[in-house]
This record gives C-alpha cells, sequence and structure tokens, in this order.
C-alpha cells in the first residue's frame, strides 16, 4: 500500500479524473467503489497504528536505527495482512469501537488500477499545459494559464510534478507512476486468481485495465488487449453473469444483481469493440446469455441498503441532464445489440 496516494488531497484529485474516465465509459457505482477505497485506507491506518509503540525523541542513533526498522516490520506486516489476511491470533486492531473490513486483495487490485488510470490522466493534463506554454514561450506571446478554466482539483498546482525533478521526489514520483500502480495492480489480482475464486472486484479490475490500455494516448492497441478481453469473458462466464440474477430468486440484492447485470454488459461492449477493432469475430452471441439490460438509477442514492430502485431525478433542462442517472450506459448496451 505504500505505493498508493495516502494524502487525501491527492486521492481526491485521482477519483476525479477516473469518474470523468468512467463517464463516457461507465460501468459499475462510483460512488459506493469511493467509499469503498476510503475505507481500505482507514483500514490500513488502523493496521499500522495497532502495531505502533511509543517513541522517545530523545533515543540515541541506535535507537533510531531500531524504530526504523520496526516501522519497516510494520508495513511488511500490513502487506501480509493485505496479501493474506493477517494471524487469527493477532487482532489487526486493538481500538474499540467497529474497524473497518479488511479488504480483499482483488478490491486492492481495483483501487491500484483505478489510481494508475487517475495518475495517467494527470500526467496528460501537464503534459499538455507544458506544451501550450511552451509553444506560446517559442513564439513570444503569453497566454493565460488554461488550468485556470479547471475546477480547484484539476488546476497546474496540484498535477503531478514534471519531469526532472531529483531526489527524493523524483523516486516518490517514479514509485507512484502509472505503469507502477498498473503493475502493482496486476501482481495483486494475479496472486488473487491462485488463491481466491473469482469475484465482482476482479472483474472491475480487468475492465480497469481495458480503460487504461485504450487510455495510454498510444496511436494503437497494446497486443494483449484482445487476450485479456478474451480472458474477462470467460471468467464473467465462470461467474454466471450470462444469466440474468433474477433466475436464482433470493440470491442477490438489488444492487447486486445490477451490478452483475453492469459488469456483463460491460464486458459484452469491450468484446465487440476490441474484437471488431482488431478484425476478429467477437466470443459473446446473442443468443449465448439471458442477462438483461441494466436499469437507469440515480447513482448518488444507489447503495447495497436499497430495498426497491431509486428512479433518476428529472434533468433541470436539455441543456443541464442529470449527472448521477446511468441513462448513457443503457444507450451504449442497446447500441451494441443494434
Amino acid at each position: 500500500m505504500g505505493h498508493l496516494p495516502f494524502a487525501p488531497r491527492k486521492r481526491q484529485r485521482l477519483y476525479d479524473n477516473v469518474e470523468d474516465v468512467l463517464k463516457m465509459h461507465p460501468c459499475f457505482n462510483f460512488k459506493h467503489f469511493k467509499d469503498r477505497a476510503e475505507a481500505m485506507f482507514r483500514w490500513g491506518s488502523d493496521a499500522d497504528a495497532s502495531d505502533d509503540g511509543p517513541h522517545d525523541g530523545s533515543s540515541s542513533s541506535h535507537s533510531s536505527l531500531e524504530a526504523t526498522g520496526m516501522v519497516a516490520g510494520q508495513r511488511a506486516e500490513l502487506a501480509r495482512a493485505i496479501f493474506f489476511g493477517p494471524p487469527s491470533t493477532t487482532p489487526v486492531s486493538t481500538s474499540k469501537g467497529p474497524s473497518p473490513a479488511k479488504p480483499t486483495l482483488s478490491f486492492f487490485a481495483a483501487v491500484a488500477a483505478a489510481f494508475a488510470l487517475g495518475t495517467l490522466v494527470d500526467r496528460e493534463v501537464a503534459n499538455e499545459e507544458a506544451r501550450i506554454h511552451a509553444a506560446a514561450q517559442s513564439e513570444g506571446g503569453a497566454i493565460d494559464d488554461p488550468s485556470t478554466s479547471r475546477p480547484a482539483s484539476r488546476r497546474r498546482a496540484d498535477v503531478l510534478p514534471a519531469q526532472g525533478k531529483k531526489g527524493k521526489n523524483a523516486q516518490k514520483d517514479a514509485a507512484s507512476s502509472p505503469s507502477v500502480l498498473l503493475a502493482l495492480s496486476q501482481q495483486a489480482l494475479a496472486l488473487f486468481e491462485k488463491t481466491s475464486s473469482y469475484d465482482l472486484d476482479f472483474l472491475v479490475t480487468m475492465i480497469l485495465h481495458v480503460l487504461y490500455m485504450l487510455h495510454d494516448s498510444k496511436a494503437r492497441v497494446a497486443h494483449s488487449l484482445l487476450p485479456d478481453v478474451g480472458k474477462m469473458v470467460n471468467v464473467a462466464r465462470t461467474m454466471g453473469l450470462d444469466t440474468d440474477p433474477d433466475e436464482f430468486p433470493g440470491t442477490f440484492n438489488l444492487f447486486d444483481a445490477e451490478a452483475r447485470r453492469r459488469l456483463w454488459w460491460d464486458v459484452f461492449y469491450y468484446d465487440l469493440f476490441v474484437s471488431d477493432y482488431m478484425g476478429r469475430s467477437a466470443l459473446i452471441s446473442d443468443t449465448e446469455h439471458t442477462t438483461r439490460l441494466p436499469m437507469d438509477v440515480d447513482e448518488e442514492v444507489f447503495t447495497p441498503a436499497c430495498t426497491s430502485i431509486p428512479l433518476p431525478r428529472s434533468p433541470l433542462s436539455l441543456l443541464e441532464p442529470n449527472v448521477s442517472d446511468f441513462k448513457y450506459f443503457g444507450l451504449k448496451c442497446r447500441c451494441v445489440i443494434t
């Protein structure tokens, strides 16, 4: 977790970036995803704090080295707790009151993939603004800072530092680079696959990997994209997502049922889109699944606790549509089957 951004301000910026991308590629409920991600960070902080002991500020250099080693040990224990779960005899936290549930490794992989995508967008914003200013300087003119027209969370001061920095800042930037975060997500997902059964977070992570590869600003598609989509299709089938949840009465609540429908239709979409782009036949046939199209809901209030579908609010006007509905996803799915 040391590679993930713990600073709340930086996390919020990356959340905003990912949410912007998902507006054009909607799939899962991002508000619920963000709440779970923040719960994971709280769990990590609680687990780390439970192992912290008192430190004497006036201790000798030997004590300082010993304390440094203890911190490294705590991080190793935290990593083992995330990847394999804490030992049954050792509680994760000794604090009073309920503590956040331990995140699964597949969800950790999903968060790392989301931050990789958000950091990639950050780098693109920084590079584009640097290009604009370089062009303006070469022409000898002056232009307004384009970042001032962006929301506060996306302005120049908040963008990742430019390349060329030295020392600890450069090392920190390299550790939090998009490629490192993506590799971390891929490693975590591979380990989860060997130790656990597939879950919805596994598919969410794979979809985020596809979005990352389609959003890398390159004029080509990565050679691994088609095989990854093929695996995504087979994992979805293995999990039974090609069968509508209503065919299993009492098995799934409303939120989980809609999540399964959304994931299946997103897999269906990328199977057709990527296969057609690569000149191949799609793996999913229109007659091979019974999963209904997901419903249009109000994303802001739709949670696992809902016992009825919250219908979307009426838009203020044709020029100001309701940003919390899920209508675009349904339209995208209908384009796939027509």
